[in-house]
């Protein structure tokens, strides 16, 4: 097929069939988890490199993101969850946690480093709203409820630090005047 001839398909990673309890379940504790093991990661290479205002952002807010996978798992302890393949989108303008990440660097700024969550929160937040839109069982849908709550926090705390209080220098190498 040539560029010229478009037609609409079906993202090729996208799950259309048997999203059922556990399936949700599973998809959710995935995207959790994904962001924890990130957030921890980030975290831990931040302070090796001596950034410690932007470790901290990660520090912050990783326990944040567990309480609501504490929330995740509590609920589903009894119920066993698929594998769901790392490749597999939950719904089709779903972006990965990580994908925020791809910003990250060792020399960011405490600002970058709140932006970078607020992404991460953002993302937790459009599944959980996407979740919501589906027809739910009533548990799922308390839960879900009880997660966007969750959620609300973190981005409320997000918004709350998202001041440009730590303005870099126009140049930080700047030339040295010559006599």
């Amino acid at each position: 097929m040539n560029a010229m001839n478009k037609r609409t398909e079906a993202h090729p990673h996208l799950k259309t069939t048997h999203k059922n309890v556990a399936w949700t379940l599973a998809a959710i504790h995935e995207m959790l988890e994904e962001s924890i093991y990130h957030c921890e990661t980030l975290c831990h290479t931040l302070q090796a490199h001596h950034n410690l205002k932007a470790a901290k952002v990660f520090e912050e807010l990783c326990p944040h993101i567990v309480s609501e996978q504490t929330l995740m798992q509590d609920f589903s302890a009894a119920i066993s969850l698929p594998e769901i393949p790392p490749w597999e989108i939950p719904y089709h303008d779903y972006i990965h946690p990580v994908s925020a990440l791809t910003h990250a660097h060792y020399l960011m700024s405490e600002s970058d480093a709140w932006k970078l969550m607020s992404d991460i929160v953002q993302v937790h937040s459009c599944f959980y709203s996407y979740l919501l839109e589906q027809k739910q069982p009533p548990e799922i849908e308390t839960l879900l409820k009880q997660l966007r709550q969750l959620n609300t926090e973190c981005q409320k705390i997000c918004r709350q630090h998202q001041a440009a209080h730590d303005v870099l220098p126009a140049d930080l190498d700047p030339p040295i005047p010559q006599s």
